[in-house]
């Protein structure tokens, strides 16, 4: 073009470059640059929290899984050494062997949406070992169905911690009060309270995590897109700018070089 048009001042090109080009160029730069330490974060966030998740799941199913039903055998060697403690007036059995479960779980996995006055008792005839008293009627039922238990579920009422264990091949349940030191029977309505599996009280944050992991996934493709409204205002006036440029009309047809640096300019926001 230079060759062909003399009169054109090359040196007014580039100065028009230096003006506009370049600091567009920059600009958009710094924007590409800002996007891609945004999605980086993003990316991240995504994956710690898919990492908390995973560990969390896994935890769940090799542990608390496991462990309530090895407690369940537990429980039941326990209570069949307490019975033969008892008639030969003797006491060899140690709590610590059943009371590590609520240790470890009650804090996580117990629940606490429950009226307590279904988990509570009145006097009842009890056989007493050491500090734990044992309802005389709960104990022949287990030595009729050969101290054979199930764990069902565990309850947290404020400081209060109690177990709701089933008798085995019958409809018999019983609560082991741990902060009171008594296993009874339970003689309540058994329809008004919750005996479904434990669940952790992480598994709502576990939800609220997959939710937001969905969220972010899905506006990943509109940060791209989207800039700053300050950013956009400034594009905006360099597109006006450059439409209200006429001493460059006398370098070369200034209409088209416009059309083709707002070509390049929409073309940079729809790609960032």
């Amino acid at each position: 073009m230079f060759q062909e048009n003399t009169a054109l001042d090359y040196n007014k090109l580039e100065l028009f470059h230096l003006q506009y080009t370049d600091s567009l160029i920059e600009l958009l730069t710094k924007i590409k640059r800002q996007k891609e330490n945004d999605m980086l974060a993003v990316i991240n966030e995504i994956d710690i929290n898919k990492k908390y998740i995973s560990g969390f799941e896994e935890r769940k199913i090799d542990s608390f899984q496991t462990d309530r039903k090895m407690y369940s055998g537990i429980f039941s060697q326990h209570l069949k050494k307490l019975y033969k403690d008892l008639t030969e007036a003797i006491f060899t059995v140690n709590w610590d062997n059943v009371l590590y479960f609520h240790k470890k779980y009650a804090q996580e996995f117990y629940r606490s949406a429950v009226d307590e006055s279904l988990l509570t008792s009145g006097s009842f005839p009890a056989y007493q070992y050491k500090d734990y008293s044992i309802e005389r009627k709960l104990l022949g039922r287990l030595n009729i169905h050969g101290f054979k238990v199930r764990f069902i579920c565990g309850y947290i009422i404020g400081t209060h911690e109690y177990e709701l264990f089933k008798i085995f091949q019958s409809d018999d349940y019983f609560v082991f009060s741990i902060d009171e030191k008594k296993l009874y029977l339970f003689d309540k309505d058994l329809n008004k309270l919750d005996i479904s599996e434990n669940q952790s009280n992480q598994s709502a944050i576990i939800h609220q995590l997959k939710q937001k992991n969905e969220l972010l996934e899905n506006s990943m493709n509109e940060r791209k897109r989207t800039l700053p409204a300050e950013v956009e205002e400034v594009l905006k006036d360099y597109l006006r700018n450059l439409e209200n440029i006429d001493i460059m009309s006398k370098i070369f047809d200034f209409d088209e070089e416009t059309n083709i640096l707002r070509a390049m300019l929409n073309l940079n926001l729809n790609n960032n």
